[in-house]
């Protein structure tokens, strides 16, 4: 997904408190509850003068979902980065993440796909679960790279 960055309106949640900081061309942004437990993060990352930036592991705690924590984190990201240079953002989104990214005005340019290699079942078989953003999760025997026809 990609969009063109612009400044924009950050909105924190009573009783939420946000932290942002940077390292080299890395910026993360931290939501916490009132009890100073993780609540949603984020991070994006690039040469911002090169004028495009990448935002990854956008997360939001169960608990805490559906009160626009995601979106504050988007927007105090896209801000920094914005400041610093950048007017385009991309993202790779989960099927969880597409409604929040396309309500901040993202666009998909094709599906992904995601591999996750779980330990071994007892019977000592790995298992491939493969995820794409077209459709659901499927499990499938063996490693990842064999055939089954």
């Amino acid at each position: 997904m990609s969009t063109t960055l612009r400044p924009s309106a950050t909105d924190l949640p009573a009783g939420y408190r946000l932290r942002t900081w940077s390292r080299g061309d890395v910026t993360r942004a931290l939501i916490v509850g009132a009890d100073g437990a993780f609540a949603a993060r984020g991070h994006v990352a690039g040469r911002s003068r090169a004028g495009c930036v990448v935002f990854d592991q956008i997360e939001t705690a169960p608990a805490h979902r559906r009160q626009g924590l995601g979106r504050a984190v988007m927007h105090t990201l896209a801000n920094a980065a914005f400041a610093a240079g950048a007017r385009t953002g991309v993202l790779g989104a989960t099927i969880a993440g597409q409604g929040l990214y396309a309500s901040l005005g993202w666009a998909a340019h094709a599906p992904l796909t995601s591999v996750f290699l779980p330990s071994s079942d007892p019977g000592g078989q790995a298992t491939t679960r493969v995820a794409t953003t077209a459709g659901p999760a499927t499990e499938r025997p063996g490693p990842v790279g064999t055939s089954r026809r």
